[in-house]
């Protein structure tokens, strides 16, 4: 049977959940450039939230067990030719939806201007500390549905880059995730 995703429930416990919060809150972090996020045809924005950019190096002593997760589970599903998080060149995204702004995110695929390389899957981690209204992630695979596990501080899913996706509006709160993305040569 084909999933189009999986998801590890308490993937995170709370005390991790805050340290991780505390940590970035802490450590150098960049403003995405506002090129990076995805555009529809007509070049309007399709992402509206605030996202850091943070080095993997400075957060990987936080998942000791990730990159086995990772590939156990292509392993087992696909086989996919994956590179493993690279120490000194990969990045987190610490993506902040805030109720204020009314933040979304449309739907869209993640994809890298790089033809030799693409990201064969993303994986999204709810760190949000508190309760948040709204922000449902959604997939869209023949018909539009929730991925109501993403809902839960401490819960991750991981699914297959290229299927349609979107975040929809933050209503009250704050809801905050972590986006990795894991690359591999072209799909051939």
């Amino acid at each position: 049977m084909k999933h189009d995703y999986w998801y590890w429930k308490n993937y995170l416990s709370q005390t991790q959940v805050k340290s991780i919060n505390k940590f970035i809150m802490n450590s150098p972090k960049t403003e995405e450039p506002t090129s990076f996020g995805a555009t529809n045809l007509k070049g309007g924005k399709k992402k509206q939230l605030k996202t850091n950019l943070v080095k993997w190096s400075i957060l990987n002593s936080f998942f000791p067990t990730l990159w086995d997760v990772i590939t156990q589970t292509n392993l087992e599903n696909f086989g996919y030719d994956i590179a493993p998080l690279n120490i000194t060149n990969d990045i987190v995204h610490y993506n902040v939806y805030s109720s204020k702004t009314k933040d979304t995110y449309n739907w869209h695929t993640d994809t890298l201007p790089d033809e030799r390389l693409d990201i064969k899957f993303t994986v999204l981690i709810n760190i949000s500390e508190t309760v948040y209204k709204g922000g449902q992630f959604k997939l869209f695979v023949n018909n539009e549905y929730e991925v109501p596990e993403l809902n839960t501080s401490g819960n991750m899913v991981m699914f297959k880059s290229y299927l349609n996706h979107k975040v929809e509006k933050v209503t009250s709160g704050e809801r905050k995730t972590l986006s990795l993305f894991v690359k591999g040569p072209s799909f051939k």
